[in-house]
């Protein structure tokens, strides 16, 4: 179940009170409510014409509430980017059994990232206005490197490696080049204002790369183009490239 934002400009089911509770729970919750109201309100107007004192206003509180959770909006901002990662997150979790096969996990997360972004739109545009607005920050929230599922998905494809079910390679490289697919896909989607199949989706990603767009003969071919090539531009380099045909290739 994803935990939706509030509709802009409808009334959350509890008003908040003025002041700053004393209960540790009741402060979480209202943190909790405002950076859900910031989230709405930062995708739907982007970060420089965004007012903290309309949130406030769509809080139904004064603007000293806001501030004395978040001092500044960048801080608002910020806090409310990671929020929406940590909830991510906690999605990934509940719709990617540990149980499952692992090479059936690894379509369950692609299509877990394609799923939850679809269902949740204004977590792009706060991906879009974090790049615009704080560009020289780094790391990012939003990198891939850092992102919290990336120790599951590397142990995963660690796994299938020592399995034998998948080739040798850094993980580095798998994350980045899969990675590159899920928010290519995620943004065309996003941009195109298309309403896609996120399950549809992970399988054919899934799908080109277990099997691979080349046939037994094509990955010849394509062997032998990459040690020419591979020789010409690094004559003294003894690297090359894979020699083995993946089994997929091999019939």
């Amino acid at each position: 179940m994803f935990v939706k934002f509030f509709p802009v400009g409808v009334p959350m089911n509890s008003p908040i009170k003025p002041g700053r509770p004393a209960n540790p729970q009741l402060r979480k919750q209202r943190e909790e409510e405002i950076l859900q109201a910031a989230a709405a309100l930062f995708a739907e107007k982007g970060y420089a014409p965004t007012d903290l004192q309309e949130l406030a206003q769509r809080l139904g509180v004064g603007k000293g509430t806001v501030y004395r959770y978040f001092p500044t909006k960048q801080d608002l901002f910020l806090a409310t980017v990671k929020h929406e990662i940590t909830r991510f997150t906690t999605t990934l979790e509940s719709m990617v059994p540990r149980d499952a096969p692992l090479i059936e996990q690894m379509s369950l997360v692609i299509e877990a990232y394609l799923q939850f972004f679809q269902q949740n739109p204004d977590v792009v545009e706060l991906m879009v206005i974090e790049r615009s607005h704080f560009k020289h920050r780094r790391p990012t929230y939003f990198d891939l490197e850092d992102d919290p599922s990336c120790a599951r998905w590397d142990a995963l494809v660690s796994a299938l490696m020592e399995q034998g079910v998948m080739r040798s390679m850094p993980l580095e490289k798998v994350r980045r080049v899969v990675g590159d697919l899920i928010y290519g896909t995620m943004f065309s989607n996003y941009m195109a204002g298309r309403i896609a199949n996120p399950q549809e989706q992970a399988q054919e990603i899934m799908d080109l790369l277990y099997g691979g767009l080349l046939t037994g003969e094509g990955w010849e071919v394509w062997r032998t183009h990459m040690n020419t090539l591979c020789s010409l531009r690094h004559p003294n380099d003894n690297k090359e490239p894979p020699s083995s045909t993946p089994a997929s290739h091999r019939n």
